[in-house]
């Protein structure tokens, strides 16, 4: 039966996306692939997809370098099929990362040349030889590579045996193995950082890095942010030891076992309630239309510093959650945005965005609002200070809170009231429980 030349074009990735990056080939030119071999990885502004080939064949042309741009619908491979040679069905997937691939059934045997009994027997061979593939996410395979660690020796600890970043990192702190041969390769990998810094003092001054699509979305979101709203911020200091002690109060609940509790879930709560108090903080601007759009419901975006760059991951009608719920879906959003396994739909939809600075230790900043909401929340380190209480100088924690606004919609002053009111419920956390 004849070959026929098959060409496989961009599938829609969904959320209204209309264009990926090339990140990179898995396949080469002439290379034989399976039926869901996963043939590239491509990165949109919201995430890393690593689409499987929909066909088994021979690749026989890659329509794209890596850092290309590729539009949905254009063809992104060629690849040499036998005619009739049927194509993923429902059983194939366009996977987001961590995703993976619907694996049952997927592989098929590698068609043989068809000739005498002994020239096929050696064909088979290298099968049972076959690496061992570990099932992990274009993110943690990179932290692996740029680790030095071989992610196919480590046994996952994840959902189905998935190697997480956290086995990556515990691999790369293993001691080396006490056998003499390896210990001499150890010893050799030791002298590779003094031979790297003198290459580096004679290299280039400069290095120029490649801005991928991620990277270049949120410079354009915030060069859009920054050039369009009028930025302004507003501080306000207080007294944080309530929310302290409400927070180890929520810790020793039996609704607590599984999660980990921090003031955030609670600062949450609070913000929800100035928002229903001041309601133009949680809007946005429409410029097309001339109005101001006030939103009823309160979808809080959460900023995630990740390898691939900032992320807002959204905790949905927030509103409608406990204290706890709030604080497995942060868990659960950190997690997969840092594993690379969160969806474009949990990246979208805020309505306002808290950043806590204080979690690197910074006490305060001037956050850029996250186009197109009108106002963001910086919340700084909490820590023991001096403070006045009674006229009284005590040991108190305290903290900062920061809020930029779009001044096209809110005044100083009304922001300043609804900081001033934020700031009493965190100094007061009691009173949520009247409000809320």
């Amino acid at each position: 039966m004849a070959d026929e030349v098959r060409d496989f074009k961009l599938p829609d990735l969904g959320e209204g996306l209309e264009e990926a990056e090339i990140v990179s080939w898995l396949v080469k030119e002439g290379e034989e692939v399976e039926l869901n071999q996963p043939i590239v990885e491509v990165e949109t502004e919201k995430a890393l997809v690593q689409i499987p080939s929909p066909y088994a064949g021979v690749v026989d042309k890659l329509h794209g370098d890596v850092g290309d741009r590729v539009k949905v619908g254009a063809t992104l491979v060629s690849i040499k099929t036998d005619a009739g040679a049927p194509e993923a069905g429902k059983r194939r997937q366009e996977v987001l990362v961590g995703y993976g691939v619907d694996e049952e059934g997927g592989r098929r045997r590698r068609r043989k040349k068809l000739g005498k009994a002994s020239e096929a027997e050696p064909e088979r061979e290298p099968e049972p030889a076959e690496p061992r593939k570990a099932l992990a996410t274009p993110p943690v395979r990179k932290l692996a590579r740029e680790m030095g660690v071989d992610i196919d020796s480590i046994t996952g600890s994840g959902p189905e045996g998935r190697v997480t970043r956290d086995d990556v990192v515990a691999a790369s702190q293993k001691p080396p193995e006490t056998e003499a041969p390896k210990e001499h390769v150890a010893s050799v990998t030791r002298l590779e950082p003094a031979a790297r810094r003198a290459v580096t003092e004679t290299g280039p001054s400069e290095e120029r890095i490649p801005v991928r699509a991620i990277r270049r979305t949120i410079a354009e979101r915030m060069v859009r942010s920054y050039s369009e709203i009028p930025h302004v911020t507003e501080w306000l200091q207080v007294d944080a030891t309530e929310l302290m002690r409400l927070r180890d109060d929520l810790k020793s609940a039996p609704e607590a076992e599984d999660v980990k509790i921090s003031p955030l879930p609670v600062l949450v709560k609070a913000l929800i309630a100035a928002l229903r108090k001041h309601p133009m903080m949680n809007s946005s601007w429409d410029g097309d239309t001339g109005e101001i759009i006030v939103k009823r419901y309160y979808n809080i975006g959460i900023a995630t510093d990740t390898d691939r760059g900032l992320l807002v991951p959204v905790v949905r009608d927030a509103d409608q959650l406990s204290v706890f719920d709030i604080a497995r879906e942060v868990s659960r959003l950190a997690l997969a945005a840092r594993d690379g396994t969160i969806t474009p739909v949990e990246l979208t939809g805020s309505t306002i965005t808290i950043t806590n600075v204080g979690s690197f230790g910074m006490e305060s900043g001037t956050p850029i609002i996250n186009y197109p909401e009108s106002a963001i929340l910086a919340t700084g380190a909490i820590t023991k200070r001096p403070w006045v209480v009674n006229d009284e100088i005590v040991v108190r924690f305290v903290m900062t809170l920061a809020a930029s606004f779009d001044h096209r919609i809110i005044d100083g002053a009304e922001a300043g009231r609804f900081l001033r009111y934020l700031g009493d419920l965190v100094e007061k956390p009691a009173r949520l429980f009247g409000v809320l």
